[in-house]
Order: C-alpha cells, then structure tokens, then sequence
C-alpha cells in the first residue's frame, strides 16, 4: 500500500474500508434505487404524491427515471462485491472490487448521460436547476475519483488468505 492509514479505517481482514466520501458517492447514485423503493414502502407504488413529486424534481419524466435506475446497476455490484469481500472471496468477487473506481465511473458517466438523453430525445425542453446540479456534482465525483489517493488504495487492497487458511483446504 502507498500510503498509512489509521487503524480505524482497515476492516478485520486489515484491508481498507469504504471512507465516508465513498459512501456518500454510493447513495447518491443510489438516490433512483431509493426512491423506487421508498415509493413501495410507502405502499402506493409511483402514484405517492410526495415521493412522485420528489421524484419529479430530479426526474421529470419517467424514461430519465428507468435510465437512472438502470444506472445503478454497477453501484449494486460494488455494493455486492464489498459484502463478499473477505480472504476467500470467488475470483469474480475480487475482479469487481479491484474495479470499483471503474465501476463508480460508468455510474458517473451513465448518471452525466441520462440529464441529457431526455433533451436530446426531445422528451424534455430544457434541462431544469436540479439537472444543472447534478451533472456538477457527477463531474466533482468523477474528479475525486481519479484524484483520491484513498480511492486507488481502497480498491487495490483486498483481503489476502493467510498461510494457515491455505494449509487448512
């Protein structure tokens, strides 16, 4: 590793874990996931009125919401990839962890894409304030991502079997 963490921020395995800024990356990019699943738990599926308008806010029509949604997609694999990751993961498990940064750039890149397919789809007349936003905050993330020496460690370290783990298989 490059760098000296503290110790609070290795997981058991003395691997590193997600910082807070990663996992503020994740939710964001998770937002259309939860407001999918909020809109179920609320019981009324898309027709609430409070998650729908909300939904409205960030997504006025609902081709930018199923093309949002779908890009979560290589989020939910990270996500999936760091519960698995431990010293016996499957080599899949650690192909998908050793991509994370690319994984968080393709939701990045997808979440800069689906502001404009509605405007250039001529579904939508203008891109809104919340759009602007958005597209400011996906290009800060892609910088931080390819600037953050912390991102680069966390995701090129990944738990190691010990020799006693090897011995006893």
């Amino acid at each position: 590793m490059s760098r000296v963490y503290p110790f609070s921020a290795y997981d058991k395995y003395m691997s590193l874990k997600l910082d807070s800024n990663m996992w503020f990356i994740i939710v964001y990019f998770l937002r259309p996931f939860i407001l999918k699943v909020s809109t179920i738990q609320m019981g009324r599926g898309a027709k609430s009125d409070s998650v729908s308008g909300l939904k409205n806010l960030f997504y006025p029509d609902d081709f930018g919401f199923f093309l949002a949604f779908i890009a979560t997609i290589p989020v939910l694999l990270l996500i999936f990839a760091y519960a698995k990751r431990k010293p016996d993961a499957s080599e899949l498990m650690q192909l998908l962890w050793r991509n994370g940064r690319n994984l968080l750039v393709l939701a990045a890149i997808t979440n800069i894409i689906v502001i404009f397919i509605p405007y250039a789809a001529n579904i939508s007349h203008s891109i809104n304030i919340y759009g602007w936003g958005q597209l400011a905050l996906a290009a800060a993330i892609l910088i931080y991502l390819y600037s953050s020496e912390r991102v680069t460690d966390t995701f090129a370290d990944f738990p190691e079997e010990t020799a006693a783990e090897n011995n006893n298989k």
